[in-house]
C-alpha cells in the first residue's frame, strides 16, 4: 500500500467519525453531515460555564412542546476537553475519576446527562486514556466493537496529522450543547436527540442534532453503540422549526 493510499484512508476515517458532535457542510446542493470536532487552536466555540441559547432561535421549555423530562434544579457546568457539560449532585455523574464520569440517576434527567458525558468521552480527541475505558465500560450493544475500531482509527489519523505520540489527547472539542429532546423513555432504555452547535466548514456556526440511544445496565446508563459503529446516519441539520422542539440545558428545565 502506497503512502498516498494510506494518507487518503486516514483522511477518510477522520471525515467519517469522531463520535457524536459535528461539522456540517453543503456540497453539490445536498447537506452532508460529518461527525467531526474541529481541532484547530483558533476556532473557540465553547464558552466557560453555562452555554448560551442560540441567537435568533427559540429553545424555551414552552417551545419544546412534548419534549418533557426536566433537568434538576442543582444543575452546574464542568469542562471536558473544551465542552461545557452539565453536572448535578442529584442526577449525576456521582463519580468522576481518571477522566471518566459515571453514576447517573435511573430517570430521564440521568439519561440525558449520561448521554452527554459518554459521547464526549468516546471522542478520539480526549485520548486513549479516556476513550478506551469509556468504550470498554460505558458502551454496549452488538456494534460496540465497531465503534471502538472507528474511534481508534480516527485517533491514529488525528495524531498522525498532528505529529503526536500515541497516548496524548489531541486538540479541543469545539462544540456547544444547545438543547435536548427525549424521544422515548422506559426503565430499560432511553432515546433522545442532542442539539449541538459547532463550526461549519467555513468557520461559521452550524446547529445540528444527533440521535443517541442508552440502555440501563442494572447499575448505570450506558451508550448503545450505533449501527455499524458510526453516528453518520444519526446526525441531521437543525432547522428553526427543529430547534424549537428542544429543551435548553437549564436548571429545572
Amino acid at each position: 500500500m502506497t503512502y498516498d493510499v494510506i494518507t487518503r484512508a486516514r483522511h477518510n476515517t477522520r471525515r467519517r467519525i469522531l463520535a457524536i458532535f459535528l461539522v456540517a457542510a453543503t456540497v453539490a446542493g445536498a447537506l452532508t453531515v460529518a461527525v467531526v470536532f474541529g481541532t484547530g487552536p483558533s476556532r473557540p466555540v465553547t464558552t466557560q460555564g453555562r452555554p448560551a441559547a442560540p441567537a435568533a432561535t427559540d429553545t424555551t421549555a414552552g417551545a419544546a412542546g412534548g419534549a418533557s423530562g426536566g433537568l434538576p434544579s442543582d444543575l452546574d457546568w464542568s469542562d471536558v476537553a473544551g465542552v461545557s457539560v452539565p453536572v448535578s449532585n442529584q442526577s449525576g455523574p456521582r463519580l468522576t475519576e481518571n477522566g471518566l464520569a459515571s453514576g447517573f440517576a435511573h430517570d430521564r434527567a440521568g439519561a440525558v446527562l449520561a448521554a452527554v458525558h459518554i459521547v464526549v468521552r468516546v471522542n478520539p480527541q480526549v485520548g486513549p486514556a479516556v476513550f478506551e475505558p469509556a468504550l470498554r465500560t460505558q458502551v454496549v450493544g452488538r456494534d460496540a466493537p465497531a465503534l471502538r475500531v472507528q474511534v481508534v482509527q480516527a485517533y491514529d489519523a488525528l495524531r498522525f496529522q498532528a505529529g503526536m505520540a500515541y497516548g496524548q489527547p489531541i486538540g479541543t472539542l469545539y462544540a456547544t450543547l444547545r438543547g435536548y429532546r427525549i424521544l422515548s423513555y422506559t426503565e430499560a432504555e432511553a432515546s433522545l436527540r442532542l442539539l449541538i452547535e459547532a463550526p461549519g466548514a467555513s468557520g461559521a456556526p452550524v446547529i445540528a442534532s444527533t440521535e443517541v440511544h442508552l440502555r440501563w445496565t442494572g447499575s448505570d446508563w450506558a451508550l448503545l453503540a450505533p449501527t455499524g459503529g458510526t453516528f453518520d446516519r444519526a446526525v441531521t441539520a437543525a432547522s428553526a422549526a427543529d430547534i424549537a422542539t428542544f429543551l435548553p440545558f437549564t436548571a429545572g428545565g
